[in-house]
């Protein structure tokens, strides 16, 4: 941004050099202008640019300059305001009366009639050429009683009778805020200077004419279309461009009706203000920021309230409006251009035709500010109204643009809901369609998470009574294996030694077991069980996990009997079936009263395709009917005491459910209440993948 910025001061700065200019027509020096070297005395029109003599307080006629001799002031450069020479020179000041005094020397032998173009002077003048009184605007004096303003473009015709014409103009200023004249003064052949006047007055109607027609059109393109507001400020500020060249340059306004010098004033200062509220509004709707709606809310409270006290307020002082008002001007244009530059570097086309039309402007308008401050060096005097006149016409292009391209636009919004009316129910039917599959995917996902729920609050529910189970029960062997060291302490317990350590390590056993259960159904319910299976023979689990319970079962006059039917190999994780086999005779020696048996089979039925078989069967109190149906499903955690009132956490048979699932195998069981029960395993033979669902 800053890069782009810098390339765009650069651009206007280089712009502008070309505004101060160079003049190849002769310029006065030391209030001598010499023509005597001029080409073409038949057809001629030159500015009377230059040095000219200044003399400061004085009001001189021809006679004063030959009955005595007068030295002047200064040599003050010609157009422009007494109050920008310079203080060292001459010390001027904004109201007061000076003498311009210049001699044109005429090429030898030219007699020629001459025409003289004269501009107005702040604020009234009257002119002398070789001795004789040409006329004037209003009464120059050298107070303001004696002064009377007046602004009229005046037109003389003279025959020089010599060689040189001694040109003496009388000014004084008692009203405005500068004196002096800050236009040109035209010289040249009778013919070229009224050409110049007639084109300039033509050249004026019709500018008021255009500008009045464009405003009035865009006037009523606003009433027609009020959300067009852009057209409205536009408005505004081609009219006040209208009204402007009545009261400047040509004076036309004299044409219609004799106003006093000051009302002409005024309503010149009126049109420049409607001119800039109507343009800083229509800047602000063309490209609309927070701080420029600050900026132009400034510029329109200011200018109102200028446009109030102008109609009450000397010419002296409200004059003084117009060191803010081209400031402000610049502000516009300068921000325009910024903004329309920008647009021009993204190769937007609307940009693009705004960026070359203010850059006209902008020129324009700058040459405009130097001219009314006496800096112009140039003869084209005020040219803004022109280029004005040009960018409306440029304004009514983008204008009919816009059009078209909404016309365009309006065409493909017809076309496309002519389309969309043409296949309305088909439109209709997809979108409904469309509606009811979402739906469907999301009474899905509803289903699914209220499963999810249900599992998850079911979960946390058998974990709480698990723990709950778990801490009750593990208390108890703890409790007895401290009782148990602690007797072992005494002497009197010392011939009972082996009976209270094989105590503790049975409690210690249950314990590990607990421990052991709980952990493996905490991974399942995380799935990070480890799952390592391989091929392993089956009876080697049986026999030692026979080993370990055999003490327990002999405690209990329980027999334990092992049978083998073909081969034992399967394929399984020995860690998760060691947990089976020892849930299962724990269970079974639980539930066997003293004196039963245990008895159990491994067969293998590969033969048949149905894997190796293990089946753990005991004579015990057998299971009640009522719990048969869901004893591997229920999510319950139910504990029921043994024959002899072992303790148990009531998960265990859970935990074989989902381990033998795991091997992809199958859990079945057979009982009857008062007779017994038998559990039957079946595992593949075969490398399975896991099963963790």
């Amino acid at each position: 941004m800053r890069t782009k910025l810098i390339f765009f001061l650069l651009l206007i700065s280089q712009l502008t050099l070309p505004l101060k200019g160079t003049e190849s027509s002769p310029k006065a020096v030391k209030g001598i202008l010499d023509l005597q070297q001029l080409k073409n005395t038949d057809h001629f029109s030159i500015n009377l640019n230059g040095e000219w003599e200044f003399y400061w307080k004085k009001l001189l006629r021809p006679n004063d300059f030959k009955t005595k001799k007068i030295t002047p002031d200064y040599f003050g450069v010609v157009p422009s305001y007494w109050t920008d020479y310079p203080k060292e020179s001459v010390k001027t000041e904004k109201f007061g009366y000076a003498t311009y005094r210049l001699s044109v020397l005429l090429p030898p032998g030219f007699r020629k009639p001459l025409g003289i173009d004269l501009p107005v002077f702040d604020s009234s003048y009257d002119i002398y050429i070789n001795d004789k009184y040409l006329g004037g605007n209003g009464t120059p004096g050298k107070s303001a009683e004696e002064t009377m303003p007046e602004y009229r473009r005046n037109f003389y015709r003279l025959v020089p009778d010599n060689d040189s014409l001694t040109i003496i103009i009388n000014i004084s200023n008692f009203d405005h805020r500068r004196g002096g004249f800050w236009l040109p003064v035209k010289l040249g052949t009778f013919s070229e200077v009224q050409k110049h006047m007639a084109n300039s007055w033509a050249g004026g109607w019709a500018v008021i004419s255009m500008l009045l027609a464009f405003s009035i059109f865009f006037l009523f393109f606003y009433f027609i279309a009020p959300e067009e507001k852009i057209m409205g400020s536009f408005s505004i500020a081609t009219m006040g461009l209208a009204l402007r060249p009545l009261f400047t340059s040509n004076y036309l306004i004299f044409n219609l009706v004799n106003l006093s010098w000051i009302w002409v004033v005024r309503f010149e200062y009126i049109s420049l203000y409607f001119v800039l509220i109507g343009w800083s509004w229509f800047v602000l709707n063309l490209y609309p920021s927070r701080l420029f709606t600050i900026i132009v809310w400034i510029f329109t409270v200011f200018f109102s309230a200028s446009f109030i006290l102008t109609l009450f307020l000397p010419v002296a002082i409200f004059s003084n409006s117009i060191l803010v008002y081209y400031p402000a001007m610049i502000i516009l244009i300068t921000y325009l251009l910024y903004k329309s530059f920008i647009g021009t570097l993204k190769r937007i086309p609307l940009d693009t035709m705004y960026f070359l039309a203010f850059l006209i402007l902008f020129i324009g308008g700058v040459h405009d500010i130097r001219v009314s401050l006496g800096k112009s060096t140039g003869s084209l005097g005020y040219i803004l109204t022109y280029i004005i006149v040009l960018f409306v016409f440029i304004q009514a292009a983008i204008l009919l643009f816009k059009w078209v391209t909404a016309f365009h636009e309006k065409q493909r919004l017809k076309e496309e809901l002519e389309f969309m009316n043409r296949n309305l129910e088909h439109i209709v039917n997809e979108r409904t369609l469309e509606l009811k599959t979402r739906n469907e995917e999301i009474e899905k996902q509803n289903s699914r998470i209220e499963l999810q729920n249900k599992e998850l609050s079911d979960t946390i529910q058998l974990k709480n009574k698990i723990f709950s189970v778990i801490a009750h029960d593990l208390r108890s062997p703890v409790v007895n294996i401290l009782y148990m060291l602690n007797l072992l302490k005494e002497k009197e317990y010392k011939e009972k030694y082996d009976t209270y350590a094989n105590s503790s390590i049975k409690y210690a056993q249950l314990v590990i077991s607990l421990l052991e259960n709980m952990l493996v159904w905490g991974r399942g319910q995380e799935e990070k069980i480890k799952f390592s299976p391989e091929r392993r023979d089956l009876a080697d689990i049986i026999l030692t996990n026979l080993s370990i319970f055999k003490e327990t079962a002999d405690n209990k006059e329980v027999s334990l009997n092992f049978t083998q039917i073909g081969s034992s190999m399967a394929f399984f994780d020995k860690d998760l079936l060691d947990i089976i086999i020892r849930n299962l005779l724990s269970n079974a020696i639980k539930y066997t009263q003293r004196g039963g048996r245990i008895s159990i089979l491994l067969k293998n039925k590969e033969l048949v395709s149905e894997g190796t078989m293990i089946k753990i069967c005991d004579n015990g109190i057998g299971i009640p009917e009522s719990k048969q149906k869901e004893l591997l499903t229920t999510s319950e955690v139910e504990s029921t005491p043994g024959t002899e009132n072992e303790k148990g956490t009531g998960f265990g048979l859970k935990l074989c459910s989902e381990l033998v699932k795991i091997h992809n195998g199958r859990i079945d069981f057979e009982s009857k209440p008062g007779e017994g029960t038998c559990f039957i395993i079946t595992l593949p033979v075969e490398k399975i993948g896991p099963n963790l669902n």
